[in-house]
């Protein structure tokens, strides 16, 4: 679909979870995507990674809850951790605290998923490249120019290589220290790092004393887990300036533990800190920004891969339609998700604050543990932690900008469910008064809006829009037959779908 100018529609710097989501999005609209990472397949440190229910909820109208569920099943080392979780009311943690998800907020999926971030990225290297992306390892962004047409993109291969590749937009995928960032100029202000935080993966040698689970105490914090990993926090320790190490682990271990380990057979070592920033824009001209490039912070309960699952899912619909020639929507990217990233970032930073020792925040601990035993408490930080309180607001409908549960739904080609009908990627027009009043009217928009009518007379609503990602754009409550319901059906459609053709 690119232009003769342009070598892909769109290069994504960033083999991550987040830049092979946004190409599995892209390659449903047929726009030819690059991914360029600097990585070898599975180089990346072995994390497992969180994938909370809203993401789930949008996996599953993508067709890919299933791959994960799958996967999830088979990954050695968790079953300990899952069957706590299985045993538990709790769904979740806040400062350490594990009592989210005792209030009344219901999901589609009751539970979170663990998985390695491997296991993810081989499931989304298979959708992707199986619909046409071109994933190249070994590859890095070094340099960017842009200009009204597109963007001069340099990459350097691993032996030292450099080639141009004209895109026509750039997405930079490429975590907190991102190059695409820093070539297209964008600042990334924030705050300094108050705790460090060290991780391993290995097995313990000698006498092992260390206890599963999350561990406070005067000294900071220390976890285990059953997949082996390792971690400790510390405030007021300034980290060395020289790469990690394992006896670096130990001696944090023994600071905040008194317990003397060693590590035998050590996968990796990492040391991450609280500083907590966010990009100045999302987009300058053709180069936009998603994930970790945009917004780094604690990960304090998991947060930070399913906001860049989302930040995908929300630009890739949209920046489609740029590649198609209709730019206007691409300002709603970072008008939506912006937002979104400055409620983590708040969250995250009062986590680090609640997880310090010393008695202060003892008390403050107690007490917070106190509130969170209120339902309208706990639902708040839930929905917070888990991302199912996003609302894509202006409108004066309150529904509009909020997600679409999934429900059953009976249509004239049999019985069927919303998140199914979603996974083309395409808008949907719901007429739940099971006539085709809406179809008409939506008829100039057919070739980009899918109409469906609903045989259920119990619906809350007589006509749903909902937008690729699953969040709604439009609700009419009565059947869409007067002339000022019918134009206010047309302006949302011209306003997220682009002018109709001509019928």
């Amino acid at each position: 679909m690119h232009s003769n100018d342009n070598d892909y529609d769109v290069l994504i710097a960033g083999g991550g979870p987040v830049g092979l989501t946004l190409a599995c999005e892209l390659r449903m609209y047929g726009v030819s995507t690059l991914v360029v990472e600097r990585l070898a397949p599975g180089a990346n440190e072995p994390r497992t990674l969180t994938i909370h229910a809203r993401t789930l909820e949008i996996m599953d109208r993508r067709d890919l809850l299933t791959d994960f569920v799958a996967a999830e099943k088979l990954t050695a080392g968790l079953d300990e951790y899952r069957e706590r979780l299985e045993n538990t009311s709790a769904r979740g943690h806040f400062a350490g605290m594990f009592i989210l998800g005792r209030g009344t907020v219901a999901t589609e999926q009751h539970r979170e998923l663990l998985l390695p971030r491997e296991t993810i990225e081989s499931v989304l290297t298979r959708r992707a490249t199986g619909t046409g992306a071109v994933v190249r390892h070994g590859v890095e962004v070094v340099g960017l120019v842009q200009n009204a047409d597109g963007v001069a993109v340099t990459v350097e291969d691993a032996q030292g290589s450099s080639t141009v590749i004209r895109a026509g937009y750039v997405v930079g995928c490429d975590g907190g220290r991102s190059t695409v960032r820093r070539h297209a100029g964008i600042d990334f202000p924030g705050t300094e790092p108050q705790l460090v935080s060290r991780m391993g993966l290995g097995s313990l040698a000698g006498p092992d004393h260390l206890p599963m689970g999350w561990q406070r105490n005067d000294h900071g914090w220390f976890m285990r887990m059953p997949d082996g990993r390792i971690f400790t926090a510390e405030w007021d320790h300034l980290a060395p300036q020289t790469p990690v190490t394992a006896e670096e682990l130990c001696a944090s271990i023994h600071r905040v533990t008194g317990e003397r380990v060693q590590f035998a057979d050590v996968r990796f070592v990492s040391r991450f800190t609280d500083s907590t920033r966010l990009a100045s824009q999302y987009r300058t001209g053709r180069v936009l920004l998603a994930g970790d490039a945009a917004h780094v912070h604690f990960p304090a309960g998991g947060q930070g891969a399913n906001l860049g699952f989302q930040d995908a899912v929300n630009l890739g619909w949209k920046l489609a339609a740029a590649c198609q020639g209709r730019p206007g929507l691409l300002d709603t990217y970072e008008a939506e998700r912006r937002p979104v990233a400055e409620r983590v970032l708040l969250n995250t930073r009062a986590q680090a604050a609640l997880m310090r020792p010393g008695p202060q925040v003892d008390a403050l601990r107690a007490l917070f543990a106190e509130l969170m035993d209120f339902d309208v408490v706990n639902d708040h930080l839930t929905g917070a932690i888990y991302g199912t309180d996003v609302h894509y607001g202006g409108s004066d409908d309150p529904r509009v900008g909020r997600f679409v549960a999934d429900r059953p739904l009976k249509t004239d080609s049999g019985p069927t469910r919303l998140a199914e009908l979603l996974r083309e990627g395409r808008p949907l027009l719901l007429d739940l008064t099971g006539t085709s009043t809406a179809a008409r009217i939506a008829h100039p928009w057919t070739d980009r809006v899918r109409t469906v009518a609903v045989l259920d007379t119990d619906a809350e609503a007589a006509a749903l829009l909902i937008r690729p990602d699953g969040y709604l754009a439009w609700a009419a409550d009565a059947p869409v037959r007067t002339p000022a319901h019918a134009e206010d059906l047309r302006t949302a459609l011209t306003s997220w779908f682009g002018d109709p053709i001509s019928v």
